[in-house]
């Protein structure tokens, strides 16, 4: 039976070694056939900005993984709408992005989760 699981990204994943890891938690559940959800809040949304050079900073590019997500089921990825215009952000500036939606939505995803991931 498959489970409907939501990865929430909170915080900008360059920087931080553990952000592949948690992809790779991200991939693996799709892998296994669970329904997932991948959702950009608060300054999660940075994770996202397009012409990051983080090879400057001898550090891997990761958001080419995102363009992966299709090939394992996963839909895209869920901005929360206020955590762009919070942060002065269009979605035109971030990356593979295919849903923005209202936090009270974004709520209302979370209730409909068997289990919630943070990174």
């Amino acid at each position: 039976m498959s489970k409907h699981l939501v990865f929430i990204i909170d915080k900008p994943l360059h920087g931080n070694v553990k952000a592949q890891e948690f992809l790779d938690s991200i991939l693996m559940a799709a892998a296994f056939d669970q329904r997932v959800d991948v959702v950009l809040v608060g300054d999660g949304v940075f994770a996202m900005l397009d012409n990051q050079q983080p090879e400057k900073l001898d550090m891997k590019n990761i958001l080419p993984v995102f363009g992966t997500l299709s090939l394992y089921g996963i839909n895209g990825v869920t901005v929360e709408e206020e955590a762009l215009r919070e942060r002065g952000l269009v979605i035109s500036q971030l990356h593979e992005i295919s849903n923005v939606m209202p936090r009270e939505k974004v709520k209302q995803t979370m209730l409909t989760a068997h289990h919630i991931f943070s990174f």
